[in-house]
């Protein structure tokens, strides 16, 4: 790492930077080494890897602060002053009273050689004056002078550049070594190089520390810890940003340092309102060179001949680890010279051997030696590179490197080439995302306009299959509105972006726009992809047209599929049917489903089979039908072992989640939640199911309704195309959580765009996660009538479909009704009915809210007889782990004077918390706000404040920031009985 001067002195010497990073056993090893006496420390490490860091950071521990620390670094000229590095290093010596008068006469000679301790060293004997003589005494005078020093510790740095004169004195020095003195040696080593042998010392020790590149987790911390510095990254660019500069850097501190030292002065610059995590990002990914790199490796360049120069540029220009024999041909370097020219530029850093292959450090250094290759020579190089590697290679073309190559010398059609047939390749592997990132590329930098449009076909069809961002859709657009595709081609490519918008980037309507706009040019021109673009149009969602729309598009598809030859095709339009048959609950679902078991016969095929079958997942789940979506969801993960497709893996991920909801699995759910929605958050639906999940397990099973609320709310603000799922449990949480705090209009107002969409689109077979809590929510503020209304609309709506989570729901709704009315015991048998209905489907959650609501009309109706009812759902909710639901449950018994204790009948907790107090107490400890945590134990606000004041009083705690959790407290669930208030 490049540094400032050093300064000599009894405290030791210290680099200025960022933090210390991943030295712990080096370090512990260096100051053991020091401890133990006279000695010499050899730190090896490739230029830039820390040594010199490693060597501040550990003498400028308390334990050295006595002693005397001497620096110097060996020079790199070419005509270096002898002993230069050790003179350096002795002119530095602090004043020492005395210092004369304590050593031998012979000490005299180093005034000669270091004048400026001439003044404090004895007169040098009169031989001295003679060179050879001199140069006799100078060992024995360093000796004399560090012997009376005491305790001391000479540094010198890059002994690999030592001159003979300076390697001789370490040899004397070895012979006698002054009892107090610690000789530290750094070596700039590159990996597979014979090192500089140094001499164990008479009577004392050697040691050999090697500081190797940092691993991606130590660079992770040292950006981390660079980052505390500025507040303005954000920790969500942290990982990324950590990636990059390890990417760069290889893992150098030096490099990773200077690289972040621009990014901070990027910062400093922008101001308060200036640059942010992403444009940092940015910066560091396209900003030129750091200074500091530029510097250090015209250093290690200098003394190169010109042979080891033209290697070094071939290396650059190449970009690849190659063998001698290619770089000496793009070189034009005779392969006698080769050899020792490529061992020389290895020697001195400018290279690294791996195998037998060689290539930079790090890509800065490329960088940096492609900057100093002018132009014209650069583009030739590039030439005979590219035809090199045409020769070279066993396997397959390194097309994009020959891309890379041609455009570089100007040989922009052959670049593109190269570029098309390896996206063609990633796509026919099903490495999706390597070919949507070509095709792009492609796209953007054809100067021909057919050539943008025929990639632009393959972009749009490939990107349904990846993880895709707004350049897509960009490059895309552009070549719709400004290149005039023709017809057929022009409604392929709205076809497939349709998809790409509806699926990642866009949302329903702009989806169904893009469709509806090809299929009339794909009529007239292509009824095969026409009748796919009809399959498209058929899929229906809350976002999208009414579902009689949909079905129109279905049905005309299908009197076109005959036609469609294309197997690719017949492979889409099968999974979009399905898929449409199956979110209506339309009976025909199953049948079709058997059209994705066949063998597919090509990998985009495949990716469409396998597509299908997570649709399905989905769907079915949202149905009832958990034990089938996840037999769908087997089959598609399996049909992905074979492609890389991110969006269908994410889809995957999220059906998973939603059916571990469904089935009350939720085990780490959370967790997995959180997990993937940070995964995928470049791709809305994705994400809005899976911040969906986890704001769930956020209120059920953490009992945390701020961040339930956020991420219930952020869900529905996310979500683009829902087919029933999202929008409608976002909305029925939500107005839960108002119902609790006694708010029926605010829960109304939550639930009141849900049910307009569902009205507008007649997709009610998509209600059943709404439809019960919109009903109760609705006579609680007044509106049974509505209520009636929608629930007559729900049976009408979904009376054909094959929904049985639909019909759970209805059972419930009129159960609602019913109670409504004072029809208990009708409104028990109707709950008793749904929750059988919804125990069949494995729906634990759902089945536990209708016992819950039968027990809510059995205490209206028998009182405390009933209580035994609803604490049996209470233990129900405490095997699911819903800990709001347990909650809750006990308020309603608190409403009906009935209280729950624990099993061993205490009462009195004297001065020790109670089961109550520790759940407010923990949540008190996380910050929590008076009616965040009523919200949270289902509890009023006053009840809050009455429990944080006994809780303080009993810890005599004098303000609610010294409150704290008694040792071994674990939040969890009394198991209490019932008793009469």
């Amino acid at each position: 790492m490049e540094r400032g001067p050093f300064e000599a002195r009894g405290g030791g010497v210290r680099a200025e930077g960022a933090g210390f990073v991943g030295r712990a056993e080096e370090a512990r090893r260096l100051r053991a080494a020091l401890c133990a006496g006279r000695g010499v420390v050899v730190v090896r490490g490739e230029a830039g890897a820390g040594t010199s860091r490693l060597v501040d950071e550990v003498l400028d521990g308390a334990e050295f602060a006595a002693w005397t620390q001497l620096r110097g670094t060996c020079p790199d000229g070419p005509d270096p002053a002898p002993l230069e590095g050790v003179a350096s290093a002795l002119a530095r010596l602090p004043h020492h009273q005395g210092l004369a008068d304590r050593l031998p006469p012979v000490a005299g000679v180093l005034g000669l050689v270091v004048p400026e301790l001439a003044d404090r060293l004895p007169h040098p004997p009169t031989a001295a004056a003679d060179p050879g003589t001199r140069r006799g005494l100078v060992p024995r005078a360093v000796g004399a002078l560090l012997a009376s020093l005491g305790d001391t510790v000479l540094v010198l740095e890059r002994i690999h550049l030592a001159d003979p004169a300076t390697l001789r004195l370490l040899d004397r020095l070895a012979d006698a070594m002054p009892t107090g003195l610690r000789l530290v040696v750094t070596e700039d080593a590159a990996p597979g190089l014979p090192v500089l042998g140094v001499r164990v010392p008479a009577g004392g020790r050697c040691e050999e520390i090697r500081v190797r590149p940092w691993t991606a987790e130590q660079t992770e911390r040292f950006v981390r810890l660079w980052a505390a510095g500025h507040p303005r990254i954000g920790p969500d660019e942290l990982p990324e940003l950590a990636d990059l500069v390890h990417g760069l850097s290889g893992g150098l501190p030096g490099a990773a340092d200077a690289l972040l030292d621009d990014a901070g002065e990027l910062l400093s610059a922008g101001g308060a309102d200036g640059a942010r995590g992403l444009a940092v990002l940015t910066a560091v990914r396209e900003a030129g060179v750091p200074g500091r790199v530029v510097r250090e490796f015209a250093r290690r360049c200098a003394p190169l001949t010109a042979d080891a120069r033209r290697i070094v540029e071939a290396a650059a220009v190449l970009d690849r680890p190659a063998p001698l024999d290619v770089l000496a041909e793009v070189a034009e370097c005779p392969p006698d010279l080769a050899g020792a020219a490529v061992e020389a530029c290895v020697r001195r850093s400018v290279l690294r051997a791996d195998g037998s292959s060689l290539a930079f450090r790090h890509p800065l250094d490329r960088r940096a030696a492609l900057e100093r290759v002018p132009g014209p020579r650069a583009a030739r190089l590039s030439v005979r590179a590219a035809r090199v590697l045409h020769r070279s290679g066993d396997g397959p073309l390194p097309l994009l490197d020959l891309a890379r190559l041609y455009t570089a010398a100007g040989q922009v059609r052959d670049g593109l080439r190269c570029l098309l047939v390896a996206a063609d390749r990633a796509a026919a592997s099903g490495d999706y995302a390597t070919a949507t990132r070509l095709y792009t590329r492609l796209v953007v930098e054809d100067p021909r306009a057919e050539g943008r449009v025929r990639t632009a076909a393959k972009l749009a069809r490939t990107a349904q299959l990846s993880r895709t961002g707004e350049q897509v859709v960009a490059a895309v657009r552009t070549v719709l509105d400004e290149d005039d595709p023709p017809p057929r081609l022009r409604g392929e490519i709205r076809l497939h972006l349709s998809v790409v918008l509806r699926n990642q980037t866009g949302g329903a309507l702009d989806s169904l726009e893009e469709v509806a706009r090809a299929i009339p040019d794909l009529e007239a021109s292509d009824p095969q992809t026409a009748a796919r673009a009809m399959a498209v149009a058929s899929i229906p969602s809350l976002q999208g047209w009414p579902v009689a729309r949909h079905r129109h598009w279905l049905d005309r598809g299908e009197a076109l599929a005959e036609q469609v030859a294309d197997p690719v095709a017949r492979a889409a339009i099968a999974a979009n049917r399905v898929t449409a048959l199956m979110l209506v609950g339309d009976p025909r679902a199953w049948r079709a489903a058997e059209a994705l078991l066949g063998p597919a016969e090509s990998a985009m095929a495949a990716a469409h089979h396998a597509r299908g079958w997570t649709n399905l997942a989905h769907a079915s789940s949202a149905l009832g039908y958990g034990a089938r979506a996840r037999d769908f969801l087997d089959r598609a993960v399996a049909g992905l072992a074979d492609s890389s497709s991110p969006y269908l893996e994410g889809l995957a991920q999220t059906a998973r989640l939603v059916l571990s909801w469904h089935g009350g699995r939720w085990d780490g759910l959370h967790a997995a939640a959180d997990h993937t929605a940070r995964l995928y958050q470049e791709i809305p639906d994705l994400t809005a199911e899976a911040t969906l999940v986890r704001g769930l397990a956020s209120l059920h099973v953490l009992g945390d309704v701020p961040r339930a609320r956020h991420d219930l709310a952020e869900a529905a603000r996310t979500i683009c195309y829902d087919t029933g799922f999202v929008l409608t449990s976002s909305a029925a949480a939500t107005a839960r959580l108002h119902l609790e705090a006694g708010r029926p209009g605010q829960a109304c107002e939550a639930v009141e765009d849900v049910l307009r969409r569902l009205a507008r689109t007649e997709g009610w077979v998509w209600a059943s996660e709404v439809l019960p809590v919109a009903v109760e929510a609705l006579h609680r503020h007044g509106r049974t009538a509505r209520a009636r209304r929608l629930v007559a609309d729900f049976a009408t709506g979904s009376a054909n479909a094959d929904a049985p989570a639909a019909t759970a729901a209805l059972t419930v709704c009129r159960a609602l009704l019913a109670e409504a009315v004072d029809r208990s015991g009708e409104a028990v048998r109707l709950l008793t009915d749904a929750e059988a209905q919804w125990r069949s489907l494995g729906r634990p959650l759902d089945a536990a809210r209708a016992a819950e609501a039968r027990g809510r009309c059995l205490l209206r109706l028998h009182g405390e007889a009933a209580a035994r009812d609803v604490q049996d759902v209470v233990e129900v909710y405490r095997e699911l782990g819903a800990r709001w639901d347990v909650a809750r449950c006990r308020r309603l018994l608190r409403r009906h004077a009935i209280v729950t204790t624990h099993r061993r009948g205490r009462l009195g907790y004297g001065d020790r918390l109670s089961p109550r107090e520790e759940e407010v107490a923990l949540l008190v400890v996380q910050g929590r706000a008076n009616r965040d945590i009523a919200e949270s134990l289902v509890l009023s606000t006053r009840t809050v404040e009455h429990h944080v004041a006994r809780i303080m009083r009993k810890q005599n705690a004098a303000s609610r920031s010294d409150i704290a959790l008694p040792e071994g407290t674990e939040a969890g669930w009394d198991h209490g009985a019932v008793r009469r208030g």
